[in-house]
């Protein structure tokens, strides 16, 4: 209601752009008390483009679990539109490493994605009938693709340096060149365990990697990390 009231008074007043423009500063109005009000500005490459930073996902009714969320806020907020048309296209290859009930799956399927679903728990049928699916009973920390993938996400609860470990060999085999995985954080020392985790991850690597790392709104004691390599191979 302040925003609807306040950006025709800030036009008017030469203060604000006549139209809206991605590119400039964006300014922040927090209003304590009708006279009184905090006002900041930001970076827009720096800063969630949601109201609030909050992204309104909805929760598709055919989606296996409320994990799904979480990687679909992860390819929104940690991929730019430019990343998402040329990352993920229709036909790559993919797994997904301890999938079940197969919400990361499924949302790499709707991309039109071919992923292979490593776990030993059961995947919601609906997921296999997509055609694009093929569930394998294994290990995730054990299995190895057969030929090098596009893509590999990860969501399994397990100690964050064991994950970030074995996406480092992930990306040290190239049996990957992206990937998305959690980080499930300890109790104490969250801050001191993400840099540790993600020191591991590119170090362990063997190849340079671009690394970007998030507590995404709907994640809980976890980050979110997004992976790429630099170069071909």
């Amino acid at each position: 209601a302040f925003g609807n009231a306040l950006r025709p008074a800030l036009r008017k007043n030469g203060m604000l752009g006549a139209r809206d423009d991605a590119a400039l500063p964006r300014l922040h109005v927090c209003f304590v008390a009708g006279d009184h009000a905090f006002i900041a500005s930001s970076d827009p490459d720096d800063s969630a483009p949601w109201p609030l930073g909050i992204p309104r996902l909805r929760l598709h009714r055919d989606a296996p679990s409320r994990s799904a969320l979480k990687l679909e806020e992860a390819l929104l907020t940690l991929l730019d539109g430019d990343e998402r048309e040329r990352l993920l296209r229709s036909g790559m290859r993919a797994a997904d490493l301890g999938a079940a009930p197969g919400g990361w799956t499924w949302i790499l399927a709707r991309h039109g994605l071919h992923v292979s679903a490593i776990d030993n728990g059961p995947l919601r049928q609906h997921v296999i009938d997509t055609g694009l699916v093929e569930h394998l009973r294994a290990d995730g920390f054990q299995w190895q693709p057969k030929q090098p993938l596009d893509w590999m996400v990860c969501d399994m609860v397990e100690q964050p340096r064991r994950v970030a470990e074995r996406m480092a060999t992930w990306f040290r085999e190239g049996w990957c060149r992206h990937a998305v995985f959690n980080l499930k954080l300890p109790m104490k020392k969250r801050w001191d365990e993400t840099q540790l985790c993600l020191a591991l991850l590119q170090q362990g690597a063997g190849r340079p990697l671009h690394v970007r790392a998030k507590q995404l709104y709907h994640d809980r004691e976890e980050i979110t990390v997004f992976a790429t390599t630099l170069t071909p191979g």
